[in-house]
């Protein structure tokens, strides 16, 4: 699959080496935004994580 024409024009904008191989796979792109719906939903996401999962803190800032 080619480079699109959006891609050059952001890298050629872009002034550090972010993204200089391209944003990835159309597929891939389509499964992130899916996924950011999916967490953006709050009760939805709270259902991802049973709520007798353990949590351990191992740090605790003053």
């Amino acid at each position: 699959m080619g480079v699109s024409k959006l891609d050059i024009l952001y890298r050629r904008l872009l002034l550090t080496k972010l993204f200089i191989r391209g944003w990835g796979r159309p597929e891939d792109l389509k499964r992130l935004f899916e996924f950011r719906k999916m967490i953006g939903n709050r009760e939805r996401c709270q259902n991802l994580v049973s709520s007798d999962y353990p949590v351990h803190i191992d740090k605790v800032f003053k």
